[in-house]
């Protein structure tokens, strides 16, 4: 991935009051990259695309169906 080799990951799914769900994600990578590199290699625009790239294909939303539901419920 854009941030390296993952050696392990744990994540949790919890809902919120409402129903929808989350997830709670701890990642550890398999190199010792530190704060100090990541704000070295956010300079330049082929990480940016490709961290902006990843997050974008891992972070999912869809709200269409919650959306229709509420129409539904105020036009009653």
């Amino acid at each position: 991935g854009v941030l390296g080799p993952v050696k392990a990951y744990f994540g949790t799914v919890e809902s919120q009051g409402r129903g929808s769900l989350h997830l709670h994600l701890l990642i550890w990578l398999d190199h010792d990259m530190k704060p100090a590199d990541m704000k070295e290699k956010i300079q330049y625009a082929t990480f940016r695309n490709k961290l902006k790239a990843y997050l974008e294909d891992i972070i999912k939303e869809d709200l269409d169906d919650f959306k229709d539901k509420q129409m539904i419920e105020s036009s009653n």
